[in-house]
């Protein structure tokens, strides 16, 4: 079973990866890391998962950390594709746009997931991963406040920081949480299962227009 089949990771994602070595091990390294964690994975389960030699991991990263850089700049390249029509006014675009990033946080949810304090001593390479997580918090309580503005979500300045914080824990916990409490249950499903929980948080504040939207894309 393929990882796109699966639903390891989406076709968005996958299509940044070709056959080359060194994108076989970024995407060996990308599942293995969002299933095991950062810390707990070695590199010989990284190239035996690539289907190359250690040898060639070593060519091509010298340190897991180096990998881990490599995954931060490609969240970065993947998250600014998918939201390339983030300034839209428009309903359907804009919810069209939450979909798609919250299935780039989930692709890439060891980076936001994990402690790398207790994992590694760089500061250049903690400052990154800090970095993207400071930027992924501020982009949810961004789209809210979009969505706000542009009569998808009726909320006070309270409730917008609120909502943003439960948001941001279902995306950085739920694949994890729903994989151990449903572990016969297809990853496409529970992706499927989180959206839907985070438009259950945002239910009591949209607008029919939104809800007729997200009902669409959840069906």
């Amino acid at each position: 079973m393929t990882d796109a089949s699966a639903g390891l990771l989406t076709a968005g994602t996958l299509d940044r990866f070709s056959s080359k070595t060194r994108d076989k091990l970024l995407e060996a390294s990308l599942v293995l890391f969002n299933d095991r964690g950062f810390g707990a994975v070695t590199t010989a389960s990284i190239a035996q998962q690539a289907g190359v030699l250690e040898g060639s991991l070593w060519y091509h990263f010298r340190t897991k950390k180096d990998i881990l850089t490599a995954h931060i700049d490609l969240l970065q390249q993947v998250f600014k594709d998918e939201n390339i029509d983030a300034h839209s006014t428009d309903a359907e675009t804009i919810i069209n746009g939450i979909f798609r990033s919250y299935d780039v946080i989930w692709d890439f949810r060891y980076i936001l997931r994990d402690d790398f304090n207790a994992l590694m001593d760089d500061g250049a390479v903690l400052d990154m991963a800090l970095m993207v997580n400071s930027f992924l918090d501020e982009w949810t309580e961004g789209r809210i406040r979009h969505s706000h503005a542009h009569g998808l979500l009726n909320l006070s300045s309270q409730e917008i920081e609120d909502i943003s914080e439960i948001i941001l824990v279902i995306g950085r916990y739920w694949l994890d949480f729903s994989n151990k409490k449903y572990p016969d249950t297809h990853h496409l499903a529970l992706r499927h299962k989180g959206l839907r929980h985070i438009f259950t948080v945002l239910g009591p504040y949209l607008t029919p227009e939104a809800t007729a939207l997200i009902e669409a894309r959840l069906a």
